[in-house]
């Protein structure tokens, strides 16, 4: 049976008409003028082939329901963790407000310190040559600290001192 057929009802609101069977389930609107939100369905997939749509009367809880059904990898859902929530769409964030210019001891970008490994470790062996061997890890740390040398080379020139140390007669 075609629409143009069917026994039509007025909408009280705009007046105009719709299908008779609205009106006979309760609705006195049409469906522009109907302040119900939308009915969603969400499916229930049971097994490959026992599948079925439930119908949901809130779209908000269907949102939900579909979120947390999502796969995010190979056979899990995302809403199988415990105290799992949907983040709502709006969000109320507060606003940002920027300084005008960066303060000026903060670490805008990272560059490569000067290195000056080859230099500190010259310095060092000149220590060990002389027998200095407390100037010698002295001068390595304090290389460190002014950032001159980075922690792998304050690693392996202590090392070197290291096994200098234990062949020393």
């Amino acid at each position: 049976m075609s629409t143009a057929t069917l026994p039509m009802a007025k909408c009280e609101k705009c007046k105009t008409p719709f299908p008779t069977q609205r009106y006979e389930m309760g609705y006195r609107n049409c469906i522009e003028c109907s302040a119900e939100p939308k009915w969603s369905a969400v499916p229930v997939i049971n097994h490959k082939t026992g599948n079925e749509v439930q119908i949901v009367k809130d779209p908000e809880d269907a949102a939900e329901f579909l979120h947390k059904s999502a796969r995010v990898g190979f056979g899990t859902m995302r809403g199988m963790s415990s105290g799992y929530k949907r983040k709502s769409n709006v969000v109320s964030a507060p606003a940002v407000v920027l300084p005008d210019a960066p303060p000026a001891d903060r670490v805008l970008s990272r560059k490569a310190l000067p290195n000056e490994y080859p230099q500190v470790g010259a310095k060092v062996m000149a220590y060990v040559e002389a027998g200095k061997w407390e100037e010698a890890r002295a001068e390595i740390q304090t290389a460190l600290e002014e950032k001159r040398i980075y922690g792998v080379h304050s690693r392996r020139l202590t090392e070197i001192l290291d096994a200098l140390e234990l062949n020393r007669i």
